[in-house]
């Protein structure tokens, strides 16, 4: 290839991003370097919420709306600061080097999480992250899905609206997508494979289905904001934690709400 097709690849590439605000790379990561990393978190959803230590990872389980006294991991935050392979990831030149030309300029990360969703789990509802007050601390944000294991129709792949981005923040903060906010709107379903990688703004509207598969499925979704912005990292997660603490730091007999995005519901 010449440095003329390459450039015109990175080109296009670059197009396709700002027309749609999401941007998918088959393959980016290989079997060999996503092993590591899909064993912790195998590892990760067998533990229960007191197996994790207190003021590190922040894990979040929700209840089996059939069964009351069974809480089910759904979620983990701040797991990078403790797992050389996931901070390996999260810095990795792959990523970087295609969120810099992205987003015009260096990039530091603001946000990691882990979704699980178990079968019979719920979907998200439609939703722009910015919705979760994320430019309380900076103007923009862009997340990388990568995917760690094989996101179908199934089992309730990632959806995205193409160019509904350029609207802006569209809904209300803390609230889905609703109504009037989704006129225009279609969503296209992304399914990917194993070390697939998809990068989208927080303006990029985005939901899922259920996972109507009998296996479970994870993603990973690393969140960065430009350099020049500054760091605001432990900022949002001690905002976060306060807010919202994980289970094993919550105070006995303290309910808390479910994000209104997130629909729980087990088979």
């Amino acid at each position: 290839t010449s440095i003329w097709e390459f450039l015109y690849d990175i080109l296009n590439l670059l197009k396709k991003y700002q027309n749609n605000g999401f941007l998918l790379l088959k393959n980016l990561f290989n079997k060999e370097e996503m092993e590591p990393i899909n064993k912790s978190i195998e590892k990760f959803s067998r533990m229960k919420p007191n197996d994790w230590e207190l003021g590190k990872e922040m894990a979040y389980y929700e209840t089996d709306t059939k069964n009351e006294n069974e809480r089910i991991l759904c979620r983990i935050e701040k797991y990078v600061d403790y797992h050389p392979e996931f901070h390996k990831l999260a810095n990795s030149k792959k990523v970087l080097s295609v969120l810099e030309d992205l987003m015009g300029g260096p990039c530091i990360l603001f946000k990691d999480k882990i979704n699980f969703k178990r079968p019979g789990a719920g979907g998200f509802r439609p939703h722009q992250d910015v919705q979760a007050r994320w430019d309380d601390f900076v103007k923009y944000t862009m997340s990388i899905m990568i995917s760690t294991d094989r996101s179908t129709t199934e089992n309730g792949c990632l959806e995205v609206a193409p160019g509904q981005h350029k609207r802006g923040i569209i809904g209300k903060y803390d609230r889905p997508l609703e109504g009037d906010d989704l006129n225009g709107m279609k969503f296209e379903m992304v399914p990917t494979e194993i070390g697939d990688v998809l990068f989208f703004d927080h303006f990029t509207p985005h939901q899922s289905k259920p996972n109507n598969s009998d296996k479970p499925r994870s993603n990973i979704y690393l969140t960065y904001n430009l350099l020049s912005e500054g760091d605001h990292r432990n900022e949002y997660l001690n905002r976060k934690r306060r807010e919202l603490p994980p289970d094993n730091e919550r105070k006995e007999g303290t309910k808390f709400e479910n994000s209104a995005l997130h629909e729980a519901r087990y088979k």
